[in-house]
């Protein structure tokens, strides 16, 4: 069988679908990509999967740059001939889907992975935007066989409004993760990597809370929470906490900060700003605590891997990120927009707790959102598609 899969970038083809790509190879499909271009196409290469480049134009709502990627994309399918198209994002989701079904493919899978910051945002511009995506989203996913949703909210607000058929429509909690990839660390482990970020930092962390926002530089994303909440905590208690941000300083969004903004903010606010880091998980192993003060998710793969390495969580109370904590049992919910509920969640942890949550976080991750069972669940959909048309 050949699957064609679709994502506007191809690093999150690759961070996100990785277990299903090598899960289908290994079982003896073909896999084909179509995706942006950066250092990521060549590690999906390395994989074994054939790929195709295209520009995205991601925050681009042109007409002229969606028309244009609209026909490359019906021109690639119509080359590959694939027997499975799956779209992960937006525009794969909604372009790729109808570039498929012209294309005369009939076995359509689509993920959505979150709805992004237009069901966020309530200004006029957005407003109208969101009616339009929504409008696309409902011809394009009459094509399709199943559609994957990342948490619950998202599923009923799309099957409420008839966009997707209930009898279509699936819930993965997540893209999943390969627990091989994360092993459940030791307290030696922990310390080692402790150490390491010491280290790296020059500062004597011994008696100090680390506490990790890993999120991009956008508003969205809680940022400026975050940034204000620590402020309040080293007002209250100086020399107490660490508070560690890592991510990228998205540019070509709406509702990022400019790089130079982000490091005087950091200043200002005692925050550590360490920019990008391609090992993230050896950071995760020496937090204290993991934060993710988001406006709304799909399902953050930042959270799924905290709960993977056993790490006590807060995040905000809302579709995407709701599901990662059993407020009071593995972290804490706060409010949405509100610096001053992220402090007071940060005040309710006690050292003990953030040593009894470490095997409580692991056992949820194992139980939700280990990577095996979506595999399964999605290549018996692949076949399942096979047959209903």
């Amino acid at each position: 069988m050949k699957i064609l899969m679709i994502c506007n970038t191809d690093g999150a083809l690759y961070m996100f679908r990785k277990p299903i790509i090598t899960a289908a190879l290994a079982a003896g499909h073909d896999v084909v990509g179509i995706t942006g271009e950066s250092e990521y196409v060549e590690r999906l290469r390395a994989l074994g999967v054939r790929m195709h480049v295209v520009d995205f134009s991601r925050h681009s709502v042109g007409l002229f740059d969606n028309s244009r990627l609209f026909l490359r994309l019906m021109q690639l399918i119509r080359v590959e001939r694939p027997d499975v198209v799956h779209g992960f994002t937006h525009k794969p989701a909604i372009y790729g889907t109808l570039a498929a079904w012209l294309a005369g493919i009939r076995r359509v899978h689509v993920t959505i992975t979150g709805l992004g910051t237009l069901f966020i945002r309530n200004d006029m511009k957005s407003n109208i935007l969101r009616k339009l995506l929504l409008w696309q989203y409902h011809i394009a996913l009459r094509c399709a066989n199943w559609v994957y949703f990342q948490n619950s909210d998202d599923l009923e607000h799309f099957t409420s409004l008839g966009i997707v058929k209930s009898e279509c429509a699936v819930l993965t909690h997540g893209s999943g993760i390969d627990l091989s990839e994360y092993p459940f660390p030791s307290d030696d482990e922990c310390r080692v990597a402790r150490l390491s970020i010491e280290f790296e930092l020059g500062e004597n962390l011994e008696g100090k809370r680390i506490v990790l926002l890993p999120a991009r530089g956008v508003r969205e994303k809680g940022f400026f929470e975050f940034y204000e909440a620590a402020r309040i905590i080293n007002d209250l208690e100086p020399q107490r906490y660490l508070f560690l941000h890592l991510g990228l300083i998205d540019s070509a969004s709406s509702g990022s900060i400019p790089e130079g903004g982000v490091v005087e903010f950091a200043r200002q606010c005692g925050v550590r700003y360490l920019g990008f880091k391609d090992d993230i998980d050896r950071y995760l192993r020496g937090t204290d605590i993991v934060v993710l003060p988001s406006y709304r998710e799909g399902t953050p793969r930042s959270l799924i891997e905290a709960l993977a390495l056993g790490k006590c969580i807060i995040t905000t109370d809302v579709p995407g990120c709701r599901e990662t904590v059993l407020d009071g049992w593995n972290g804490f919910l706060c409010c949405v927009s509100s610096s001053n509920s992220l402090a007071a969640s940060l005040f309710r942890i006690e050292d003990e707790f953030i040593h009894i949550v470490r095997k409580r976080a692991r056992k949820l991750c194992e139980s939700k959102y280990d990577a095996r069972w979506l595999i399964d669940l999605t290549l018996r959909k692949y076949v399942e598609s096979n047959y209903s048309n």
